[in-house]
C-alpha cells in the first residue's frame, strides 16, 4: 500500500509538471505575480471531458489583466501568450524630492540621476491600463531601485492616467533610522584644548544639513561628509597658521560622530593646571610644553627627534622651573628622551606613552641621571580637559589630578 501510494504521488507530480504554465510576453518584472494568479485559476478549473479548459483558462486572462490579449494552447505544455492590444503614451515619471539643504540635496540630485528614465522604461513595458493591477509589482520593482541607489529611503508611488498620458510621482521620506545628532571631537597634540572646543562648536553648522538623512544613506556619503569636514577645518585659522594637517572620520548613527586629528608634522604646544592629594609638599602647578619635530621621513616614519622646552610654574610661590630636552618616538605615541633642568642642574631619562585619544590610559616616568630621583604618573585621562592619574614622587605616593587647557 505504501509503495502504490508513492507511485501514485510521482505519477501526479509527472502530470503536474508536465501541464506547468509557461507565460510569454510579459516583462521580467510581472510575469511571477501573473503566473501565481493563473496557477491558481487553473488548479481551479475541472479537468474533466465536460469542460473546456484552455478555453475557459483564457477567457479569465483577458478580464484580468486589461491591456492584452491573451490565448492559451496547450501542447506538451499549457503556454500563455500575452501580446499588447493598445498604443500607449510614454509614462512621465517625476521626482518630488524631500527637504533636504546644502550638500546632502546635491548628494541626493546625483543618486537619483537617470532614476526617472529608468522607471519610466519599466512601466513603459506594459500597457497604460495594466498600470491599473500591475502598480503593485511595478512598486515591488521601483523599490529595488530606490534601495540600491538611496538605501535608508522610502517611497511612495502615484499613478495618474488619462487617454493622452501616463504621470507617475514618486515622492522619498527618509526611515526612521536617521541622525538625530553629530557630535564632532577634535584631537590634536599641537592646538590647545580650549581652541579645539571652539573649533568643534564652528563645525557644527557647517554639519547641520546631515541632521534628519537617513543613517544607511549617509554611510554611502561617508568620503564627502569627511571631505566636507575636513576642508572646513583646514579653512580655520587656528589650522592654516600652524600648517597641521588634518584627517577625519566619520562613523554614522543615531548620533554621528565626527573625529577629526589635526596635527602639525612640526610643532606640538599644551599647557596644564595640575594639582596634589597625599603627598606633602606638592602644590598646585601650571606649565606650558613647546616642541618642534624636523621632518626626516622614510615612507610614513618621521625620523627626527623632537626639541622641547617646559615651562613649569609654582603657583604657592610662583617659582619657575625651565626643562629643556629632545626626545625620539620610537613607536606611536611612545617617546624615550633626555632632558634637562638648569635649576636643580641635574639631566633626566625620560619615557612618556601619551595617546592621542581620549579615555585612554598613559604613562609618564622621569629618572635622575645624577640623584637618582624617581618620578611616575600613571594616569587615565577622562575627557578632553580632565586626568587623573596615580602618581609617585621619590618614596612618596598620591594622586595628582591635571587639567588641559
Amino acid at each position: 500500500m505504501v509503495k502504490c501510494s508513492s507511485l501514485i504521488a510521482i505519477i501526479f507530480l509527472m502530470v503536474s509538471s508536465s501541464e506547468a504554465l509557461t507565460l510569454n510576453g510579459l516583462p521580467e518584472w510581472l510575469s511571477p505575480a501573473v503566473e501565481r494568479s493563473l496557477n491558481a485559476v487553473w488548479n481551479e478549473i475541472p479537468n474533466d471531458a465536460m469542460t473546456d479548459r484552455e478555453g475557459t483558462l483564457e477567457l479569465v486572462a483577458s478580464r484580468l489583466f486589461a491591456g492584452y490579449s491573451v490565448r492559451v494552447s496547450a501542447h506538451t505544455q499549457v503556454e500563455v501568450s500575452f501580446t499588447q492590444n493598445e498604443a500607449s503614451p510614454k509614462p512621465e515619471v517625476h521626482m518630488i524630492l524631500p527637504e533636504l539643504r546644502g550638500i546632502a540635496l546635491k548628494w541626493f540630485s546625483g543618486d537619483i540621476s537617470g532614476m526617472s528614465e529608468e522607471v519610466s522604461r519599466l512601466a513603459g513595458e506594459v500597457p497604460q491600463s495594466a498600470l491599473t493591477w500591475a502598480d503593485v509589482e511595478l512598486r515591488e520593482r521601483v523599490s529595488r531601485i530606490v534601495h540600491e541607489r538611496l538605501p535608508g529611503w522610502e517611497f511612495t508611488q502615484q499613478i495618474y492616467i488619462s487617454p493622452a498620458s501616463t504621470s507617475i510621482n514618486l515622492s522619498f521620506r527618509p526611515s526612521s533610522e536617521m541622525i538625530l545628532a553629530v557630535k564632532p571631537v577634535l584631537y590634536s597634540r599641537t592646538i590647545p584644548v580650549m581652541f579645539r572646543s571652539d573649533l568643534e562648536a564652528r563645525i557644527l553648522p557647517g554639519l547641520s544639513p546631515l541632521i534628519g538623512l537617513p543613517v544607511k544613506w549617509a554611510a554611502i556619503h561617508r568620503h564627502e561628509v569627511e571631505e566636507l569636514a575636513r576642508k572646513y577645518l583646514e579653512e580655520r585659522n587656528a589650522v592654516d597658521n600652524l600648517q597641521a594637517s588634518v584627517s577625519v572620520k566619520f562613523n554614522p548613527g543615531k548620533v554621528s560622530d565626527i573625529e577629526a586629528i589635526v596635527d602639525s608634522r612640526s610643532i606640538m604646544f599644551s599647557m596644564w593646571v595640575s594639582a596634589y592629594a597625599g603627598l606633602e609638599g606638592r602644590y598646585p602647578e601650571a606649565g606650558a610644553f613647546f616642541g618642534f619635530r624636523p621632518i626626516w621621513r622614510i615612507g610614513e616614519v618621521n625620523l627626527a627627534p623632537e626639541v622641547y622646552g617646559e615651562l613649569v610654574f609654582e603657583l604657592d610661590d610662583f617659582g619657575v622651573n625651565f626643562r629643556a630636552g629632545t626626545r625620539f618616538e620610537l613607536l606611536e605615541n611612545f617617546w624615550a628622551g633626555i632632558e634637562y633642568e638648569p635649576l636643580e642642574g641635574e639631566t633626566f631619562m625620560r619615557l612618556d606613552y601619551i595617546p592621542l585619544k581620549i579615555r585612554r590610559p598613559y604613562a609618564r616616568w622621569r629618572f635622575g641621571l645624577g640623584n637618582y630621583y624617581h618620578e611616575l604618573g600613571l594616569g587615565y585621562r577622562l575627557d578632553e580637559h580632565i586626568s587623573v592619574e596615580l602618581y609617585y614622587d621619590d618614596g612618596s605616593v598620591g594622586l595628582r589630578g591635571i587639567w588641559n587647557l
